[in-house]
């Protein structure tokens, strides 16, 4: 019985870590450029100058917000919080402008946003590591909680994820659905309310789509 209680409340323990490291942020100087690094591999692209704003405008905008994270988790002293006034005021024109609602601290490294357009995304959200969004996502609250999202997810254009749900890594939500409760890894989602079509196996992979 008491070796039974033992191993629970240490798979809670190893549950809550593995938790709190899909939800990591930067929190140092090495994050910051490990997160740019990955957010522009998920983009294929393997150096960033400054110019190359224009052609790709989700990566900008990644690069702005991978900074303003790292400012408000790393940066307190009185520099740093000048900069971050200035940068965020910035950061929220571009926002507007590309029609993203991705607050800070939501999403993990390599994010790869596939076109600009509406994505909102709730404060209160974490996605995992290695995200493909699309555009007209919605990932919002219900009854103040939102979802929690695995690693390597593909979330495909206009579909809506609400509420306090947990999705395993390697998901993948078709086009247009709602998903509104839980699904393990490698689910494979769609419909209204979205259901499991079938598991992810290791050779299928989301197709790759131009910015």
């Amino acid at each position: 019985m008491v070796s039974s209680d033992i191993a629970a409340i240490f798979g809670r323990i190893m549950a809550w870590g593995a938790v709190m490291q899909q939800w990591s942020t930067i929190r140092s100087k090495d994050d910051y450029r490990d997160w740019r690094k990955a957010d522009l591999e998920g983009a294929g692209l393997t150096r960033w100058r400054f110019w190359m704003g224009l052609q790709y405008p989700t990566i900008h905008f990644l690069r702005v917000l991978r900074r303003v994270e790292y400012l408000k988790n790393c940066r307190q002293n009185s520099v740093g919080r000048v900069e971050r006034l200035i940068l965020t005021v910035y950061f929220r024109l571009l926002s507007i402008y590309l029609g993203f609602t991705i607050p800070p601290n939501t999403c993990g490294p390599g994010l790869r946003l596939n076109h600009w357009g509406t994505i909102v995304i709730s404060a209160e959200a974490r996605i995992g590591a290695r995200a493909r969004v699309n555009i007209c996502v919605n990932v919002g609250l219900k009854d103040g909680k939102a979802p929690s999202i695995g690693d390597d997810a593909y979330i495909g254009p206009g579909a809506k994820l609400f509420g306090g749900i947990e999705l395993g890594k390697g998901v993948r939500i078709g086009a247009n659905a709602v998903v509104n409760r839980s699904f393990p890894d490698g689910s494979i989602l769609a419909g209204v309310p979205a259901r499991s079509i079938r598991k992810k196996t290791e050779k299928q992979q989301p197709k790759e789509e131009t910015h």
